[in-house]
């Protein structure tokens, strides 16, 4: 090819030169003159660039310079279809220029594109692509509107280069702003952020880094991120980390670092290795922030959950899970496991002689003496009141477990200073379950269960003293072999009564619900409340027929009170064995089936805690397919300590009923105020509604309410009364409320 005239070369040079020297700042002041130098170097009537849309899908005149006496164009030409110029949009998607000498040389087929230069008088014309890595920015052109122009090649090639050059000054133009954006992120970044070198030396941080860490820019630059650490990780921490940077280019993960001024605090921190055009890892980019206060409320969460107010020990939460642990553990070792219930005898007389203060002094030190002589696996868990509860797992043998539980109970009745000026001897009555070699089929409550009589027959046997479960000969079975065959007669001789108890709203005093009870009218004419023999048929088919007697009466009746207005439904106790059975759900539906205007939502199925977690998969299940016909559920006893946060998370239950040994002393107890108010706080965090049981006065109530519960119920509200009768207590109560207005 022929080199290009000196006169070209000087314009292309003087074109070009000013994007390179000036900031992409200057990328538009830089076109206009450019296309005027073009315009007049080359003597055209007008010069101008279109750029395409992001999408590509219109088309607009950006920048113009006209020939004085020319009509300028800019502003009829924006955002055009580019479906409306397929040739031309074609030619210089393929990188071609249009070269017109002349509007007689547009193809029949451009129609759409006639229509558009025609208007403007054009003659001739030359349009240039503006292409960037095969990506179609926009297009240069140059109009003769008064003359006719033939373009020779080397202009042609000139003005290609100077295409060229607007499209790198617009991708150099994106890069500026990506890195302008890419700093703005950096310096207003809520996280802190620095960046290594390949050496891990810090080459630059962000001002929240300053924040987060006291460490300023010149403390840490050509430092290591070393400077940050607390001790508080090992080797084995790092080593982990550094094999996960090096085989995924990543980490994410939490550590205890350390401040300026010394103070730790738990970092949240993401790593990402930036490589080099080599392929290795040239750049690190560490991105935290501080969790410290997150990670204490969790752990705050977690006390209340897990461990008792008053002794700080598990409560019977963690209790369960350990056992649970220990449990199949004891399935896979040669080993003896022992369950141990204790119960400190006459330990009212200190809260009566001394007051609850005193009391309380004695829990602690009692759990203290018993954590004193436990091993690290070992846990010992306050249960409530003076019920303890220990699990001595992985015991060489039977004999020493017992001769390890016999030293439990002697340092327990060692004296204890009650108070500045007196101490309390006490003894402590022991129930122990052993299981050994294996789990016999036997659940973790069923162990705790059999320890807790094993603990009465202590206390039956003289106090003082322990008794070992035995799970074969245990007269215990027999008994309660005949209680379930009076029970069954009970029912089928139809001596049962259905009882009913108000749940009133706090706030405003309505009945919502009713809690379905049951009474035994015995033979002798004596009524048995549910404490005398219920217990006695838990996990076993009696309670799945008690609990069929009483669903069917409480729908009936819930059809009734609520199609009146008399209350909003009612509740009824589901017990574990009727969780378990897989046919529960369909026998539901069925009752509810015969109350067709029913609102389902009216029934509320009622669980222990202890039946949520004795197989909590199938309960889980059990409750989702009951949720589905669209009843509601509640946990009843709420706070005695058997569901954690992640089984309370897992389970669909609306309402959460707060155990009565909280709420009877919550007023003279701290620690029982304490924890029902814990308790209510949890359910607003899951969202449930709180409901107050035993609630025995209006102080109770008031109390309640000014920490935020929803509903009680209680004998101060009203006691236990037959189901015939409740509409009545209804209305009573309505008029009483009428006529305290009108007074």
């Amino acid at each position: 090819m022929t080199p290009y005239r000196a006169d070209l070369l000087d314009l292309l040079a003087q074109t070009t030169s000013s994007f390179i020297t000036q900031p992409s700042s200057e990328i538009n002041a830089n076109i206009e003159r450019a296309l005027a130098t073009l315009g007049q170097r080359f003597r055209v009537d007008r010069s101008y660039l279109f750029r395409l849309s992001a999408d590509g899908s219109t088309a607009s005149n950006t920048n113009e310079w006209c020939a004085p006496g020319i009509e300028p164009q800019i502003q009829h030409l924006q955002d055009l279809e580019v479906s409306v110029m397929p040739w031309w949009m074609g030619e210089v998607r393929s990188g071609r220029a249009i070269n017109l000498h002349s509007l007689a040389e547009l193809p029949e087929s451009a129609v759409e594109e006639r229509a558009i230069l025609e208007p403007q008088g054009i003659q001739s014309l030359l349009v240039l692509p503006i292409i960037w890595h095969g990506r179609l920015e926009g297009f240069v052109g140059f109009d003769h509107v008064r003359e006719a122009r033939v373009w020779g090649a080397e202009e042609i090639h000139v003005l290609r280069v100077i295409a060229t050059t607007f499209a790198q000054a617009f991708e150099r133009q994106r890069v500026d702003d990506r890195l302008e954006l890419a700093s703005t992120v950096f310096q207003n970044a809520h996280d802190g952020i620095f960046i290594t070198d390949k050496n891990e030396r810090i080459i630059d941080i962000n001002p929240t880094f300053t924040e987060l860490t006291g460490f300023t820019r010149d403390d840490v630059i050509g430092m290591t991120p070393n400077i940050l650490s607390s001790g508080r990780q090992g080797p084995d921490f790092y080593r982990t980390m550094w094999a996960s940077l090096n085989s995924t280019g990543h980490w994410r993960g939490e550590l205890w670092n350390k401040r300026k001024d010394g103070t730790h605090y738990l970092q949240r921190l993401a790593i990402a290795v930036v490589l080099g055009p080599s392929g290795e890892p040239d750049r690190y980019v560490g991105v935290f922030s501080d969790v410290t206060n997150e990670h204490q409320q969790a752990q705050r969460l977690e006390q209340l959950a897990f461990h008792d107010a008053l002794t700080q020990l598990p409560n019977r939460v963690l209790l369960t899970e350990r056992l649970a642990n220990s449990l199949q553990e004891s399935s896979q070792k040669q080993k003896v496991l022992a369950v141990c219930y204790l119960d400190l005898d006459a330990f009212k007389s200190v809260n009566d002689r001394l007051g609850h203060e005193a009391g309380d002094r004695v829990l602690i030190e009692v759990g203290r003496r018993l954590q004193g002589l436990c091993r690290s696996v070992d846990t010992v868990a306050r249960l409530g009141g003076d019920e303890f509860a220990v699990i001595l797992p992985s015991v060489a043998s039977a004999t020493i477990a017992v001769a390890k539980v016999e030293r439990l109970l002697r340092a327990v009745s060692e004296p204890v200073q009650a108070t500045e000026t007196e101490t309390v001897s006490l003894t402590v009555s022991i129930g122990v379950r052993l299981l050994t070699g294996g789990t016999d089929g036997t659940s973790a409550e069923s162990l705790l269960r059999q320890a807790d009589q094993a603990m009465y027959r202590a206390k039956q046997e003289g106090r003082g003293r322990l008794h070992v479960f035995d799970a074969a000969h245990d007269q215990a079975l027999v008994a309660r072999h005949e209680h379930l065959n009076m029970v069954r007669l009970a029912i089928q001789r139809n001596e049962m009564q259905f009882f009913v108890q108000p749940i009133i709203g706090i706030a405003d005093g309505g009945v919502r619900f009713v809690e379905a009870l049951v009474r035994w009218q015995r033979p002798d004419g004596g009524i048995a409340p549910p404490g005398e023999w219920l217990a006695g048929i838990e996990e076993s088919p009696v309670i799945a027929e008690l609990g069929s007697w009483m669903l069917e009466r409480a729908i009936d009746y819930c059809a009734e009170w609520v199609g009146k207005g008399v209350c909003g439904g009612v509740s009824v106790n589901i017990s574990a064995y009727e969780l378990r059975d897989a046919d529960f759900p369909h026998r539901l539906r069925a009752l509810l089936a015969r109350h067709p205007t029913l609102d389902p939502a009216c029934l509320k199925l009622e669980i222990l805690e202890s039946a949520a977690l004795s197989d909590i998969e199938t309960v889980v299940a059990t409750m989702h397919s009951c949720r589905e016909l669209g009843v509601c559920f509640a946990i009843d006893d709420f706070g005695t300590g058997y569901s954690s946060l992640a089984y309370l998370k897992r389970l669909p239950a609306q309402t959460l009923k707060i155990d009565r040994s909280f709420v009877a002393d919550m007023l003279q107890d701290p620690g029982d105020h304490a924890i029902v108010k814990g308790v209510i706080e949890l359910a607003k965090v899951f969202g449930r509604e709180s409901v107050a049981e035993g609630v025995e006065s209006a102080e109770h109530l008031a109390a309640l309410g000014d920490i935020g519960c929803d509903a009680a119920q209680g004998y101060g509200i009203a006691k236990p009364m037959p189901a015939e009768t409740f509409a009545a207590w209804v209305a009573g109560r309505s008029a009483a409320g009428a006529a305290r207005l009108q007074q």
